[in-house]
């Protein structure tokens, strides 16, 4: 789905996911997990996020020495997992906070959430290197980013006017932050290997299709579950284990897909 549909369209999204030009906001911090579960957990003790800000703007639950780094990192953090203002996304992230900063639950929904955020990224994901992986090539670097990069200065001109500093900063700075998410492994020389994906990240993922107005076989085929490399067959599994636990129901007959979800799944926020 892209800007053009949700535009062209009656009914309102729940719009979690960047649809505009390429952005270079990506070009420092990394993945900021614990600077993540600092905010999140601040926020499951039931202070507001007004509240959280200040505290994070004078150092209480942001350990970095400057106000000016403190302000940068919550404005990633609030645009990453808090600008969208959507309430059940919200409440999944404190129920995966609660299961550990380094839990399997938070660290992939704060991955799903950084690759969302940021159109970059996830085309940086789901083609470099879903192709890769599809190809049973594993080894990436920052020229495979810079190369997307020129390919795409044509239709988003703003790349033109990125130092070339910037631009290695900010290849370097995904692929970091992607090392720090599983998804890739080694310092110098970073190769790809399969995150990993526990069913309640794949429970928020198709949710969030869902609000999407995605529907049937549509929802197989979205490259959204590249974010976890995840094929077809990949993701038609995730949907059995969820309807096997009474989360959805799901059948599929040959090229008949049957999907239902919670109606409360489909409310615009």
């Amino acid at each position: 789905m892209n800007s053009e549909m949700i535009r062209k369209s009656n009914k309102k999204f729940t719009v979690i996911r960047d649809l505009g030009p390429y952005s270079s906001r990506y070009s420092s911090k990394g993945s900021l997990l614990t600077e993540a579960g600092n905010v999140i957990h601040s926020l499951s003790k039931g202070f507001s996020i007004e509240e959280v800000r200040k505290q994070a703007l004078d150092g209480t639950i942001l350990r970095q020495r400057t106000h000016t780094s403190r302000k940068k990192i919550w404005r990633d953090l609030h645009y990453r997992l808090l600008a969208h203002r959507t309430p059940w996304l919200e409440n999944a992230l404190k129920h995966a906070r609660e299961k550990g900063l380094h839990s399997p639950e938070f660290v992939s929904l704060i991955y799903l959430h950084y690759a969302l955020r940021d159109h970059l990224t996830y085309d940086v994901v789901t083609n470099v290197i879903w192709n890769k992986w599809q190809n049973g090539q594993t080894e990436i670097n920052r020229e495979d980013v810079l190369s997307l990069l020129d390919d795409a200065f044509c239709i988003q001109p703003q790349i033109n006017r990125w130092a070339e500093s910037t631009r290695v900063k900010l290849a370097a700075s995904i692929l970091t932050a992607l090392r720090d998410f599983g998804v890739l492994e080694g310092s110098q020389k970073k190769r790809i290997v399969r995150p990993v994906f526990p069913i309640f990240a794949a429970e928020n993922l198709l949710r969030i299709l869902i609000s999407e107005d995605i529907q049937g076989r549509e929802v197989l085929e979205h490259s959204t579950w590249r974010i976890f490399l995840c094929t077809q067959e990949d993701v038609a599994n995730v949907l059995v284990r969820l309807d096997q636990e009474k989360r959805i129901q799901f059948e599929r007959t040959g090229n008949i897909i049957v999907l239902h979800t919670p109606e409360e799944w489909k409310e615009a926020i």
